[in-house]
């Protein structure tokens, strides 16, 4: 009886109520069995999503626009790696907005140019650092309290775009920071290349800070066509701890103690390389990432033994057009005094080897 009276009430709504809403997402798991130190092996969610939009016309070539996209871990559980907001509502790319032939206009918990439109070097499915290149992309993030301009279509192929995120809170122990981000892009023929500047301001408390702020330049250039991808990454980081690659790898506990070694009220100067390839053959694309991430300076005096060297090798078979499983392996090779500070046992290496299935919608 009840399911009658629902579906009764679901006909008789109007059909507009239901226009332009896409319901989309992906559920993504695996297991990864890890070495740091200490082994051990994980059934974990490698980023799994669900999200709804829409839009309305509302003439003369104005669109209302509307996103909310929300993170979930199947598996039931977080760890370091994992988003923190994953579960919550709107946790991810999430947005209210306008679009006409003068470009989009959004705001909310919006991504920055980086998390929607580069980071395309990362090609992995993964939750543990190692099997994927969380560490150069970890800069791909949603900007809460956001504003984001993008420039329409006027030259086929180009993008561009304007973000800027407020510092509601103004107290002094607030860990907010003002952001400001611009995204520039071009794509022709397969080739592509794209660039991604974010500036973030200091926050009052929690780590001694360059009084500059946080400066944060990426560049992707590369060619995806006829079944074959190869893409180079760049990526200069300057500011606070926060900054470095060193920092992506480690605990709030970690990061304390990286500042106490390496400085403090200091600037930090990290430099970054990736380099991924891959060639698909019928349903298989086995492919290859390399990355390095330089010493870490401190006061432009570069400290020995804080670099790492990272390389992922695996492949994904699509089963379909939506379902793919893949497996890999990876490592990351830190100095010896960046592996003092977050490995244990005197380890230098995180080793993982990871089998994955991810199924979009």
């Amino acid at each position: 009886m009840k399911k009658s009276l629902i579906a009764l009430l679901v006909a008789s709504m109007p059909a507009a109520a239901f226009a332009d809403v896409t319901i989309y997402g992906a559920i993504k798991a695996g297991v990864e069995n890890v070495d740091n130190g200490t082994k051990k092996t994980n059934i974990d969610d490698l980023g799994s999503r669900i999200g709804f939009k829409g839009s309305e016309d509302l003439g003369n070539g104005l669109k209302a626009i509307w996103q909310v996209e929300s993170g979930f871990a199947i598996d039931g559980n977080k760890d370091q790696y994992s988003a923190s907001s994953s579960g919550t509502f709107a946790s991810r790319n999430s947005f209210l907005g306008l679009q006409s032939n003068l470009g989009t206009l959004r705001f909310g918990n919006v991504s920055n140019f980086q998390d929607s439109d580069m980071g395309v070097v990362d090609t992995w499915s993964y939750n543990n650092a190692a099997l994927g290149l969380g560490i150069f992309t970890r800069d791909g993030a949603r900007l809460k309290n956001s504003v984001r301009y993008d420039l329409p279509a006027i030259v086929p192929g180009l993008t561009a775009a304007f973000q800027y995120g407020t510092k509601e809170d103004k107290s002094a122990k607030s860990q907010d920071r003002e952001t400001y981000n611009l995204g520039l892009g071009y794509e022709n023929s397969g080739f592509f290349g794209k660039y991604d500047y974010q500036y973030e301001s200091h926050v009052a408390s929690g780590v001694e800070l360059s009084n500059k702020g946080n400066r944060k330049h990426q560049l992707e250039v590369g060619y995806n066509a006829n079944n074959l991808f190869v893409g180079f990454g760049y990526k200069q980081s300057q500011g606070d701890v926060t900054t470095t690659a060193l920092s992506a790898l480690a605990t709030p506990a970690q990061v304390t103690a990286i500042q106490g070694v390496l400085g403090n009220g200091v600037e930090f100067k990290t430099t970054e390389y990736a380099l991924t390839a891959g060639y698909t053959f019928g349903a298989i694309t086995p492919k290859f990432t390399y990355a390095h991430g330089d010493n870490v300076k401190v006061q432009g005096v570069s400290q020995d033994n804080t670099k790492y060297d990272q390389f992922v090798l695996g492949a994904d078979y699509a089963l379909s057009k939506r379902t793919t499983v893949g497996a890999q392996y990876g490592e990351i090779k830190l100095g010896n005094n960046a592996a003092a500070l977050l490995l244990s046992n005197g380890n230098t290496k995180i080793k993982s080897f990871g089998l994955n299935m991810v199924h979009n919608f």
